[in-house]
């Protein structure tokens, strides 16, 4: 039960004030369609009621999602409210609750303790656990327990996802005439090839990181591992992260990584100490983001430069988990929603549910933003569901195949398809390969473990540089493991006083 003191902030639901970026708020449909419900759930009210989405999702993409809700569920009107995802986000989600503007369900920007310490999230483990759908989504969602955090309440669920990508420039390999690694590999395959693949005569560099193999080591090697740096849902094991570490300050010292943003050394590589290694053409590898390849990698502006990048999941490590660093966008129900039954059912549609899906597929055909750009070029996630016909139409809709059995989405701008039969053909096999093994996803530790993001604010800051430096990582083991679950512990308190032990 959430305290008193808290259930006074979160009152109200639906409805907002003037402090709002944008908001949609679309006439109800006439048409009436609630078919689908999941078994096991209580019945959806057929009360005439409104309900309030607070996001900081693609919004023409939120506002045709709102529609098709409504379209299911005519006696529902859906506001949909979007910020940006800034610092201010939190606060003007605060204020809401604050000014009795609470929303009925809402996104989760970074670390969850803001949200748990203010209790703003709400119960929803009812309609989670008996809602069948919920057995055929990533696997690792259920069974590390996401969202739970520590406690035996879901109070919070990924809504969209972002699986990592270790992309490899194909054209560097051929022109290197390094042969490309196998696309199951291995943590050693992976460094090994970070070195194969440097070349200082040719200004060729191994790799470049957005995301931290220091992050990738732990979630692969350690079979315990439901979160970053070793976290097993109660305690840490850092021994790990102490390896990646190690790993990552050898291949930096190595020279295999590219000379970082802004340097010097950027600028005698590039002679533009401010330009992207990612657009530089000479790397091996880019270690990014899942949104990188069709927002850039795919447009004609890095394809003229003779670039090719390929996809590889993060990699295995013998004896390991056989999980991949991906990126979660966290939601829940509000605390003080009135309608709780029918928030989680409208946060299922916006994030993980097979229904908003095939209304997301829809929309990404159809809808532009309002400069002409199509959303699917707006940093669209992958499907949360596993549903087969949801993940064969996204990935054939707009990434390369072996196995095409549908045509790709032809961008309206060109009049092309996204991805061409030579595509399918040069760089098929290995997104088939991404694709099939990128679903056993852990979360970077802020938007899944209480107290992390304290951690890394106030004890881990110059570690990494310590270690590049000529430290050990092993010797930072024992007092990163005490600070990092003391952090926790002392986030864990602030839960237990917003929702009970």
């Amino acid at each position: 039960m959430v305290m008193t003191m808290a259930a006074s902030l979160l009152t109200g639901c639906g409805g907002s004030k003037n402090d709002k970026n944008s908001e949609g708020d679309t006439s109800k449909s006439t048409v009436a369609e609630n078919a689908g419900e999941s078994t096991g759930l209580p019945e959806m009210t057929s009360d005439e009621i409104t309900l309030t989405y607070v996001h900081f999702d693609n919004d023409p993409l939120v506002q045709f999602l709102a529609k098709k809700f409504m379209e299911k569920y005519p006696n529902i009107t859906v506001k949909t409210q979007y910020y940006v995802a800034d610092a201010e986000y939190n606060n003007t989600l605060l204020n809401m609750v604050q000014t009795g503007d609470t929303p009925d369900c809402f996104m989760i920007l970074g670390n969850c303790d803001f949200a748990l310490s203010n209790g703003l999230l709400g119960d929803m483990t009812e309609y989670w656990e008996k809602d069948e759908e919920n057995q055929a989504i990533l696997p690792t969602i259920n069974s590390a327990k996401m969202g739970y955090y520590g406690t035996d309440m879901k109070l919070a669920t990924p809504m969209k996802f972002f699986p990592d990508i270790v992309y490899a420039d194909k054209a560097v390999f051929d022109k290197l005439n390094v042969e490309m690694p196998p696309t199951d590999w291995t943590w050693d395959q992976m460094v090994q090839s970070f070195k194969d693949v440097t070349s200082p005569d040719q200004g060729i560099y191994g790799f470049n990181q957005f995301h931290s193999i220091v992050t990738y080591y732990p979630i692969a090697a350690d079979k315990n591992c439901i979160g970053e740096f070793g976290w097993n849902g109660e305690s840490y094991d850092m021994s790990y992260w102490a390896e990646g570490v190690n790993t990552w300050a050898e291949l930096v010292n190595g020279k295999y990584h590219a000379p970082y943003f802004d340097t010097d050394e950027a600028e005698a590589w590039l002679g533009d100490r401010t330009m992207w290694a990612g657009y530089s053409g000479k790397i091996g590898y880019q270690l990014d983001a899942f949104w990188t390849y069709l927002n850039l990698f795919d447009t004609a502006d890095y394809r003229s430069k003779g670039m090719e990048f390929v996809p590889y999941t993060t990699p295995n490590v013998e004896g390991g988990s056989g999980n991949k660093l991906g990126v979660f966008d966290f939601g829940g129900i509000s605390s003080s929603t009135e309608h709780p039954r029918e928030a989680y059912e409208l946060l299922k549609f916006m994030g993980w549910g097979v229904d908003g899906w095939k209304a997301k597929l829809e929309a990404y055909k159809t809808v532009t933003a309002e400069d002409g750009t199509p959303i699917w070029q707006q940093s669209m996630p992958a499907p949360i569901t596993t549903d087969e016909d949801i993940w064969s139409e996204f990935t054939q809709s707009y990434f390369p195949t072996a196995n095409r059995t549908m045509d790709s989405v032809v961008d309206t701008r060109t009049g092309e398809a996204i991805a061409s039969k030579e595509e399918d053909e040069k760089y098929g096999t290995y997104w088939d390969d991404y694709f099939a093994n990128c679903k056993n996803v852990i979360p970077f530790g802020d938007t899944q473990i209480p107290g992390f993001a304290d951690f890394i604010a106030n004890a881990y800051a110059g570690i990494e540089d310590s270690v590049l430096n000529g430290g050990n990582a092993s010797d930072y083991i024992e007092e990163l493991n005490k600070k990092a679950e003391e952090a926790h512990a002392a986030a864990m308190e602030a839960i237990e006083e917003m929702y009970g032990k």
